[in-house]
C-alpha cells in the first residue's frame, strides 16, 4: 500500500501538510482565490521557502479535485 507521505521526508514540507496551509489560507480569501504569489508569500511564514513542496502541494489538490487553476489564479472547487 502506498502513503501520502513518506518516512523519509520531513512532515513539515509533504505536500499534505503544504496542501492543508494552502487550503486554509484560501477559505479565509474573501474572494475565494488566491495567486501563486500570495500562496508563496503564506508559506514562507511557515518556513517553507522552496518551490517543491508548493507545486506538489497544488499538483496533490488538483489532482484530488479540490483547487483548479485559472492562470494566475487558484480557486477552490465547489460541487
Amino acid at each position: 500500500m502506498h502513503s501520502l507521505v513518506s518516512k523519509d521526508e520531513a512532515l513539515k514540507t509533504s505536500m499534505v501538510h503544504v496542501g492543508y496551509l494552502i487550503l486554509k489560507k484560501l477559505e479565509k480569501s474573501s474572494d475565494a482565490r488566491l495567486s501563486l504569489t500570495e500562496v508563496a508569500a503564506h508559506l514562507a511564514k511557515y518556513g517553507i521557502n522552496q518551490s517543491r513542496p508548493m507545486m506538489f502541494a497544488l499538483i496533490f489538490l488538483h489532482t484530488a479535485g479540490v483547487i483548479d487553476f485559472t492562470a494566475p489564479y487558484i480557486y477552490k472547487v465547489t460541487e
